[in-house]
């Protein structure tokens, strides 16, 4: 069975169990599958069969016509196509009026990490914190690490199967950061810092940072690595300023934990790194 059959299954059992969070998000590479199963989950959600979802009641054929009145999905606003916080404000007002023919209401939220921005976030976060009663939001992401922590930390997620996709961006992120940090100029830092605007990600490529300059360290004082990049570290820069830099890059996580400016946040990081990577 893959990941796919899994999480259908696995929702099927939550349904029918009568245990469903008040919010989940569904993330996955697959962009129809992500719908599918959001699709599955909604109309389950307002089924009123014995077995959720049934696919026989009027609420599954309603749900699977898109014609369900307590299915709503929030429309996309601008050339950008983004949820706004106009919608935003309107869906919260909309969740406070109870259903009209199923037992739950489902609000579906499509690409959040693309097409709700960062304001938008800020405030669906004040109906997830203080959710209604019989009520259900569904949200879908290519990639979680792109959305608020303070969203993430109120909603379950569910995951089709792209650890490896989200990996291998953190640590491309991550390498750009030190060949940044290890370059002539400040260009290269600068541009590679300024992809760090999202505070989860943010954090995630900072770990991964840590770890390379480790490796370094490690190189410097004679614990040999096939790395090239723990070579190039090492190479270049003092055991001293690895450790500084290290030392930096912890500091720079905690200060993503506060709830600030991220974008002043990047400039600052790309800042001090250069003054460790330079100083006399």
């Amino acid at each position: 069975m893959n990941d796919f059959s899994k999480m259908k299954e696995q929702f099927s059992y939550i349904l029918n169990s009568r245990r469903m969070p008040h919010a989940v998000l569904i993330e996955g590479a697959d962009a129809k599958k992500r719908r599918e199963v959001a699709d599955f989950l909604s109309k389950g959600a307002v089924c009123s069969g014995d077995f959720r979802p049934c696919e026989i009641c009027k609420n599954c054929i309603k749900a699977k016509a898109n014609s369900h009145p307590d299915i709503y999905t929030p429309k996309l606003s601008g050339k950008t196509n983004i949820i706004n916080v106009e919608s935003v404000r309107e869906l919260i007002k909309d969740s406070s009026i109870i259903p009209n023919e199923a037992d739950t209401k489902v609000f579906v939220l499509y690409d959040v990490d693309k097409c709700m921005p960062e304001i938008s976030q800020n405030a669906f976060l004040k109906v997830l914190e203080e959710p209604p009663q019989s009520t259900l939001f569904i949200l879908t992401a290519e990639n979680s690490k792109k959305m608020l922590s303070t969203i993430l930390s109120r909603v379950q997620v569910f995951s089709l199967d792209n650890k490896n996709e989200i990996d291998e961006e953190v640590d491309a992120l991550a390498q750009e950061v030190v060949e940044g940090i290890l370059a002539l100029s400040e260009d290269k830092l600068l541009f590679a810092t300024a992809k760090l605007n999202n505070r989860v990600l943010f954090k995630e490529v900072l770990k991964r940072v840590c770890e390379y300059l480790r490796q370094g360290l490690s190189y410097s004082v004679g614990v040999k690595n096939e790395s090239d990049i723990a070579y190039s570290i090492a190479k270049k820069l003092t055991k001293q300023r690895i450790i500084g830099l290290i030392e930096l890059s912890s500091k720079a996580i905690l200060k993503a934990d506060r709830n600030v400016n991220m974008a002043l946040l990047c400039t600052w990081l790309c800042g001090e790194y250069r003054r460790i990577s330079w100083q006399r």
